[in-house]
């Protein structure tokens, strides 16, 4: 017996394929003597031997290919997703970039207004800088004495009152804005046409001092640049009143003013050319009564 095993191991490959051999002429003997029921039979053995590995086969080609299918979509998605992004973020510069422009040119039309409703010579200004510290409240325009600026000369923008010169460079110059505490301007208020002197506090508003103590004074009063002190030309406006004080036993009494221009958003300025400075309180050249 176990020289038989031997021997069928040792010629395994050779009597396998010699079954097979057989096993494919006595179908072929049954296909020709058409044999249905055999063949039949044959054929049904056949299918279900092989079909759970079709199944399989067919099962795992399916899943394999929506795999395929749901990763290749996938990636174009995520490449279309990057590509809307970058698109999306191109048009958003462009639309910030455009918005600027928009708030560029209405500042630029504001200033060009006021130069064709007045008769003085105006110079265009760009502020560079601004001061960090809240001791001076000054700021850097892109003007200096190449193109005629020069110390004094008043600054302005499409609603009121900036500041001075104070300082120049031949390509830039310092801007003395007019709510820093140690500034002066002479003011005017319309209604009444009272006159005090306007100046700068610790916040970002302005005071009017040396009013006349029985002074009508009211909230919401216009207050305009009187022309008496020696820098800027009557009528600038300056501000309006939002609270007027009189203290026991003083002499005059106060009034606090909003600024007609927003101070800490300065873009463009109008330094006036054209005038002529003296002396007097708003030089520093006379002091403050």
């Amino acid at each position: 017996m176990s020289i038989l095993w031997r021997l069928l191991a040792k010629y395994r490959r050779a009597i396998i394929l010699a079954v097979a051999l057989v096993m494919a002429f006595l179908l072929m003997t049954l296909q020709v003597r058409h044999d249905r029921a055999v063949v039949s039979f044959t054929r049904q053995a056949v299918l279900f031997l092989i079909s759970p590995v079709i199944k399989v086969t067919a099962v795992t080609v399916s899943s394999v290919s929506r795999v395929w299918g749901d990763y290749v979509d996938l990636r174009n998605l995520r490449e279309e997703s990057l590509r809307l992004t970058r698109e999306s973020a191109v048009l958003q510069r462009r639309i910030s970039y455009l918005e600027e422009q928009a708030l560029e040119t209405q500042r630029l039309q504001g200033l060009l207004a006021m130069k064709e409703i007045s008769r003085a010579e105006f110079l265009a200004a760009r502020v560079v800088g601004k001061d960090a510290t809240n001791w001076f409240k000054t700021v850097l325009i892109d003007r200096g004495s190449l193109v005629g600026i020069r110390r004094n000369l008043p600054v302005v923008a499409p609603d009121g009152l900036v500041g001075r010169v104070v300082e120049v460079t031949p390509t830039a110059a310092k801007v003395q804005l007019i709510t820093d505490p140690v500034s002066a301007a002479g003011g005017l208020i319309q209604r009444t046409r009272v006159t005090g002197i306007v100046s700068g506090g610790l916040g970002a508003g302005l005071k009017v001092r040396y009013l006349p103590l029985m002074a009508d004074i009211v909230i919401g009063d216009e207050v305009v640049t009187s022309g008496m002190g020696g820098v800027f030309p009557k009528g600038i406006p300056l501000g309006r009143v939002i609270a007027a004080e009189r203290r026991s036993g003083a002499l005059f009494q106060e009034a606090t003013l909003a600024p007609k221009v927003d101070l800490s958003r300065l873009e463009e300025v109008l330094v006036l050319m054209g005038t002529e400075s003296r002396d007097g309180f708003e030089t520093g050249g006379v002091r403050q009564p």
